[in-house]
């Protein structure tokens, strides 16, 4: 059952007048849902690839690990002009000069109202129970002392979203402000990282565009009203966002974002509104931006979303037969990226936005497909590509649908003479 289909969203949907609804189900069906488990199990296998792709001897080093979270900053006003400026503030209040010391960050504070709800806390419970399965390779949230008793090889900033960019630049910033700190990474004695379970393309450029340079790793790009749709499908899907809560000043959400993605915890407000708020009466998808009345239309496993979306995109209605077979489950994700280059998404992120697989499998299967010849280097399809999509859509017209829990009758539409 898909989202639109649920009961969750029989009441959102019911606002839309007859000829909307359909537009109206396919932005439901457009958002991401990513559970506490996927979560966590994806920030895990990032934190554990940074930790052993180190060289020696940073290898028996620990890694320092803090929770995204709103910094410290101050407004200058030029008299001259009447322009204000804003400056982020060092991460440990008090060092921008001499030698940094203490004993760690104040505790995080969740607010309801800031841009990511309840996002801080769940991922500095990630980072509490990373610890402990860690306790020699990992420090929490540590001060400039344990930073420096402990000479941590990383500081890695840790969050579930990267929308706009806009907080995690500044608290790396803030890091770099410290002048201990900005010292040792002049003499490559620390690094910075970040590890985020999905984030926009937007969002990931301006991170890396830190003077720091720092190492930004992400599960899943995120799925945009952009990258999710196309053509006159993006256009009515658009418009239903323009007209939805009545004269919204941002009706693709936060710095434009369209992000759709929620988590258990949480939608970020990079999203449309249309999903999330309650402005002039509008009764949202996700209440207050939580997802939690949506828990039980979270995938119960990545073969679950994988198998919508080749009933989807590849219009393979016995999925899950196939998907049981390692062979079969590459073929799909690989059709799924030919069909994703074919509809115009020409990256990595781009193509892992639209179909769903993580930006490591998606660069797998990228090699594989120029190996095959069936992509050229700037990830276009060949005539070797386009002619094995046609392969598809013919053995997709010989499949044989199989009753399943979702459609368990099967009706033959031939009867052989006995």
């Amino acid at each position: 059952m898909t989202l639109s289909q649920s009961e969750f969203a029989r009441a959102w949907l019911d606002q839309f007048g007859e000829e909307e609804q359909p537009v109206a189900a396919q932005l439901a069906d457009a958002v991401m849902l990513v559970g506490h488990d996927a979560l966590y199990r994806g920030l895990r296998s990032l934190l554990d690839e940074i930790a052993s792709d180190r060289k020696e001897p940073d290898l028996d080093r620990p890694i320092a690990l803090f929770a995204e979270r709103a910094v410290e900053t101050c407004h200058h006003e030029d008299a001259g002009f009447g322009l204000s400026t804003r400056e982020v503030l060092p991460f440990y209040p008090g060092t921008g000069e001499g030698r940094a010391t203490g004993h760690g960050a104040p505790p995080i504070i969740v607010d309801p109202e800031d841009q990511e709800v309840g996002s801080e806390g769940a991922v500095a419970n990630f980072i509490t129970s990373y610890e402990r399965l860690n306790r020699t390779r990992v420090l929490n949230h540590p001060g400039p002392d344990a930073l420096r008793a402990g000479r941590s090889s990383h500081i890695v900033i840790v969050t579930d979203f990267i929308g706009s960019g806009k907080r995690v630049w500044e608290m790396i910033e803030a890091f770099w402000r410290v002048a201990t700190i900005c010292s040792w990474h002049s003499y490559r004695r620390v690094q910075f990282a970040v590890v985020a379970y999905s984030g926009t393309e937007d969002g990931l450029r301006r991170v890396r565009s830190h003077k720091s340079e720092p190492n930004v790793r992400v599960v899943h790009a995120c799925p945009t009203l952009s990258t999710a749709f196309t053509g006159t499908e993006l256009k009515a899907v658009a418009a239903l966002c323009r007209a939805h809560p009545p004269r919204h000043r941002n009706p693709f959400g936060f710095s434009h974002g369209g992000a759709l993605i929620a988590f258990s915890h949480g939608m970020p407000n990079n999203a449309p509104p249309i999903l999330h708020s309650n402005s002039k009466g509008w009764l949202p998808l996700f209440v207050n931006r939580s997802a939690l009345a949506a828990d039980q239309q979270f995938p119960d496993a990545n073969a679950d979303q994988l198998a919508q979306r080749a009933r989807a995109a590849l219009r393979i209605r016995a999925a899950e037969r196939f998907l049981a077979n390692a062979a079969n489950r590459r073929w799909i994700e690989t059709m799924l990226v030919l069909t994703a280059l074919q509809e115009g998404a020409a990256t990595a992120a781009k193509l892992s936005a639209r179909t769903r697989l993580p930006i490591a499998d998606v660069e797998q299967i990228l090699i594989f497909t120029q190996i095959a010849h069936w992509t050229n280097a700037r990830n276009a399809l060949t005539v070797l590509g386009r002619r094995e999509l046609q392969r598809l859509r013919l053995r997709r017209a010989r499949v044989i649908v199989l009753p399943t829990p979702e459609v368990p009758y099967y009706y033959p539409s031939q009867l052989r003479a006995r």
